[in-house]
């Protein structure tokens, strides 16, 4: 038996530059991690297919020594390939490239794809900047690191891990602030706006907005608020909900931002929140053309936590009638995390309560039941600071966090699956992180992995969750 590496040599060493059907995938593998690296593996088998579909186009089993080159692959521009490694009929180890193209002419046929044990967190080998308290952001497949700070002084440089090339790169600079908050605008294609924040002991009276290329600061003072949520709708507007000025009373504003040719406008809408709310949640209840924005938590103008949820309806630009619309939360709440499940219902996960206490139980939301009981974090789950990532197969990727606002940083990590039965969701332990970490970047990748990174003291390298293959096709 050998480990992984033995294949990738030969790999590295195949040429296809003959015959333009043929893809030589470049293997990243985890650095000096014994515990995530795919060995001993009996062989390794490949197979190239359509993203999202499960029938195989082609597939082969290398035994060592033998090049991991497929030959014959048919043109396409949305193919993938799957790598699954095997001790005896156990399929131990996985990776899956991003999508890429396969043509008469082009030249990318050297995908990268990660290639480790499966649910084990590993070393990258990358190091991203000193970030607690930045945001992690899925862009086109990629994750953008944005803002935080590194302790003394916030975090300007903007880095993207492109999964592509398996490179961390900077992007560009953005202004000094904190607690900023972010969400894709536009659809030709989308770009990241973050928006809110404190600058220099005020509100950021500012949006910046970025893509792959560039970073643009557009000036719009009703954005100079902390604790608002950013929420993408289907038609690439953002609603920006409550929050409020540094020092000031919590909002019942909701603002929309939107594409204006080239540039972007800020409108403020007519609808107001019943309840000013800062440190809520707002989310986005599925896919559909006018889905509406679920606003649970947070605390009102006497700084109580709020029980009464509202429901923005994005095609009427209104809010659902409070007496017909009113369903309170079982644990009134506010630094929660609010994740959209499969069933799309909504579970609530952590916060504090109206005395500053860390909230472990779970309770889900849909449209019809209102709120009820999902069950309770396990003691040692972070409650706050925590990060909350939907990996390919609907199931929840938690890592890190505190037990309370003063603790230390958590290593732990664990998988949140809703069971179908009873709206109930089952909790339990997975790989634990390298270091402990909180108010950290979790960011899901194109290629069904989960990019980890920040939430420490110091400069340590990123993280990458390596999900079971369901759901990665």
């Amino acid at each position: 038996m050998v480990g992984a590496r033995g294949w990738i040599v030969a790999a590295a060493l195949a040429g296809c530059a003959d015959d333009p059907r043929a893809v030589v995938p470049v293997i990243d593998l985890p650095v000096g991690d014994a515990d995530a690296t795919a060995a001993p593996l009996d062989e390794i088998t490949l197979t190239v297919a359509h993203a999202g579909n499960e029938r195989d186009l082609v597939s082969q089993t290398f035994a060592q020594g033998e090049p991991l080159e497929m030959a014959g692959v048919p043109f396409g521009d949305d193919l993938v390939i799957h790598m699954a490694g095997y001790v005896g009929a156990s399929n131990i180890a996985y990776g899956r490239s991003c999508a890429f193209a396969v043509t008469p002419t082009g030249r990318t046929r050297t995908p990268h794809l990660f290639f480790s044990r499966s649910v084990k967190f590993a070393d990258l080998g990358v190091l991203p900047l000193a970030r607690t308290g930045g945001l992690g952001i899925a862009y086109r497949g990629a994750a953008l690191l944005v803002g935080g700070s590194d302790g003394d002084q916030a975090q300007q440089t903007v880095e993207m891990f492109d999964p592509m090339t398996g490179g961390l790169a900077p992007l560009g600079l953005v202004s000094a602030r904190k607690q900023a908050v972010h969400a894709q605008v536009g659809t030709s294609p989308p770009r990241v706006a973050v928006i809110g924040g404190m600058a220099g002991g005020d509100g950021a009276r500012f949006i910046e907005v970025i893509d792959g290329q560039r970073i643009d600061r557009l000036d719009f003072v009703e954005m100079a608020r902390v604790d608002l949520t950013a929420t993408s709708l289907t038609d690439g507007r953002v609603i920006v909900i409550g929050g409020n000025a540094p020092g000031a009373l919590p909002s019942k504003e909701i603002d929309e931002i939107a594409e204006n040719g080239a540039s972007f406008e800020v409108r403020k809408l007519a609808a107001h929140l019943s309840i000013e709310r800062s440190g809520h949640s707002a989310t986005r209840l599925g896919e559909d053309v006018g889905a509406p924005v679920l606003i649970a938590g947070g605390v009102d103008a006497t700084g109580a936590p709020i029980a009464v949820a509202e429901l923005f309806k994005p095609l009427s630009a209104e809010l659902a009638d409070p007496t017909k619309f009113a369903p309170k939360m079982l644990v009134p709440r506010r630094g929660h995390v609010a994740t959209l499940m499969p069933d799309g219902s909504v579970l609530m996960i952590g916060g504090v309560d109206a005395a500053g206490q860390p909230v472990r139980t779970l309770e889900s939301f849909s449209v019809d039941a209102g709120f009820s009981w999902a069950g309770d974090l396990p003691i040692a789950a972070g409650v706050i600071d925590v990060a909350a990532t939907t990996l390919p197969d609907g199931r929840i990727l938690l890592t890190g966090g505190r037990l309370t606002p003063s603790a230390a940083p958590l290593d732990s990590a664990y998988i949140v699956r809703l069971n179908p039965a009873d709206g109930s969701v089952d909790v339990v332990a997975t790989d634990r992180l390298a270091v402990g970490r909180a108010g950290h970047q979790a960011v899901p990748l194109c290629d069904g992995t989960v990019l980890i990174s920040g939430g420490v003291v110091g400069q340590l390298p990123a993280e990458r969750y390596n999900p079971p293959p369901l759901g990665r096709r």
